[in-house]
């Protein structure tokens, strides 16, 4: 029998790799060769029991964030299963492990009214529409670097969402949940119509180099949004800060969670609400002012309770 180094190089990653879209199969090498090689490598498969995996995991968690060793059990979980139906396993040694709890330990920034208009009043085109879409319509990272002119519709005042970009590699939206139409403002539409290209054609990517290739999104971040985040005086965003902005600020408008769901493409409303939702301190206020004028009109007045004593103590 193969050591774990062996099957995982040999065998597993040739057959599973090509299933998966490019930014998974990447970021498994990276785990695998990171994390998991280092410790497993020279041992035999049968050899590693659930003792074994545990003792990895707590010992990643010492170091690494909940998050991570939770990626390296789901990994590990996934190569031991494949192993196991190949006939290499009886078991799989990861199943029933425990982790640490999932913890939230940064702070989402979510960009207030005041914060977004400064920020789009230090943004030159076309990265001033980029992150007017953002946080106008909750589009992922990669949604927005793979739109095309074709996938905008004026007409119906949306966006089809039918293609992510990654590194440079176009694929499919990983879930049917993320192909969708998005519904965006007419300011967007406008927005986006002042910088299509007279020449421009259906298949060009909307955001492009010099060359017609995607933009990378982590060097639109270092060389136009972050600094204009410092002239605007607001904090260095995200990508997934603007999507959080979106809907948090959609959340408390009182429309179906399930049109917010739609939006955002998310295959469950319970990751829409836990995730993509933060606490907005003013509504909060506005909401606590609702439940006490409804309460108050039946609530004892001060002077009725005076009374109501007074006749106890007679």
């Amino acid at each position: 029998m193969a050591d774990f180094e062996h099957y995982v190089l040999d065998r597993w990653e040739p057959v599973i790799y090509p299933m998966l879209r490019f930014s998974t199969s990447r970021n498994y090498k990276h785990l695998v060769r990171r994390h998991l090689l280092p410790f497993f490598g020279k041992m035999r498969l049968p050899e590693i029991g659930s003792a074994e995996v545990q003792m990895f995991l707590a010992q990643k968690s010492k170091d690494y964030s909940p998050k991570t060793v939770l990626s390296l059990r789901n990994l590990l979980s996934k190569i031991f299963g494949t192993a196991q139906k190949w006939g290499y396993l009886q078991m799989n040694p990861a199943q029933g492990t425990q982790v640490p709890a999932l913890v939230i330990t940064r702070e989402r920034i979510t960009l207030s009214a005041e914060q977004v208009r400064a920020l789009l009043d230090h943004l030159i085109e076309p990265y001033r529409t980029m992150v007017l879409l953002a946080v106008l319509s909750g589009l992922r990272r990669g949604e927005i670097f793979g739109l095309r002119w074709k996938y905008i519709d004026p007409a119906n005042d949306s966006v089809r969402v039918a293609e992510s970009n990654y590194e440079g590699i176009s694929a499919a939206p990983k879930t049917q949940a993320s192909r969708r139409i998005v519904f965006v403002h007419k300011t967007v539409l406008d927005a986006l119509e002042s910088i299509r290209p007279a020449n421009h054609q259906p298949d060009d990517f909307v955001f492009h180099t010099n060359r017609g290739t995607a933009l990378n999104p982590n060097n639109v971040l270092n060389r136009a949004i972050h600094p204009a985040c410092k002239a605007a005086g607001i904090p260095r965003v995200s990508w997934h800060n603007f999507r959080y902005t979106y809907s948090t600020w959609a959340n408390p408008t009182g429309e179906s969670i399930k049109a917010l769901q739609s939006q955002l493409g998310h295959t469950n409303s319970r990751m829409t609400l836990d995730v993509y939702t933060q606490p907005m301190p003013r509504v909060q206020k506005k909401l606590a002012g609702k439940i006490a004028r409804v309460l108050l009109p039946v609530a004892p007045k001060k002077e009725d309770t005076v009374q109501a004593e007074g006749v106890l103590l007679n």
